[in-house]
C-alpha cells in the first residue's frame, strides 16, 4: 500500500467511526439520517457539545425526577483489548466546570444502531429554573480512532 492510499484509509476511518447520537432527550441539532450507521450528525468530537451552538431549551426536568435517557451507538467502534463506554452527565456548558456523571454503561461491542436507555435521577443540588446541559459522551478506548464523540441536549431544571 502506498502512502497516499494509507492517508486516505486513516481519513476515512477518522470520519466514519464511532457516532453517537442522543435521541431522549434531543440532541442539538438535527437528527438527519440517524437509522443510517455513520450518520454525520452523529460524529462529534468537540469537546464538551461537538462544537454545537446552545439552543433554546427542549424540555424542563425537576430535581429528583427519574428520567430516561435514550443513545445510540450510530457506528461501532469496540475493541475488545480495550473497551470503551458511554457516560451521561448533567451540567453547566462551561468547559472548566465539572460535569456530575448519572451513568456510566460499558461498550460490550453491540453493534451499530444499538439504542441504550438508561434510568437517572436529576440531582438535587442543582440550581432550580436555569438552563443546563444533559451531555452523552462515547470513550472509545480505540488507539485507531477519536477518543470521545460527544452530543448534548439544552435542559431546564425547574424545582
Amino acid at each position: 500500500m502506498n502512502l497516499l492510499t494509507a492517508v486516505i484509509a486513516a481519513v476515512v476511518l477518522e470520519v466514519c467511526c464511532a457516532h453517537m447520537c442522543m435521541i431522549s432527550p434531543p440532541q442539538r441539532g438535527s437528527m438527519l439520517n440517524l437509522n443510517k450507521a455513520g450518520s454525520s450528525d452523529c460524529v462529534l468530537t468537540t469537546p464538551r457539545c461537538g462544537g454545537r451552538p446552545r439552543g433554546m431549551p427542549v424540555m424542563g426536568l425537576r430535581r429528583g425526577q427519574n428520567f430516561t435517557v435514550s443513545f445510540q451507538k450510530n457506528l461501532d467502534h469496540y475493541v475488545a483489548a480495550t473497551p470503551g463506554s458511554f457516560t451521561v452527565s448533567i451540567g453547566s456548558e462551561r468547559g472548566g466546570t465539572k460535569l456530575n456523571v448519572l451513568a456510566n454503561i460499558p461498550d460490550a461491542g453491540e453493534p451499530s444502531l444499538t439504542v441504550y436507555s438508561v434510568n437517572v435521577t436529576i440531582p438535587m443540588d442543582l440550581e432550580p429554573r436555569r438552563e443546563y446541559i444533559m451531555h452523552s459522551a462515547y470513550i472509545t478506548n480505540n488507539p485507531q480512532a477519536p477518543p470521545e464523540f460527544f452530543q448534548c441536549a439544552d435542559i431546564m431544571v425547574n424545582e
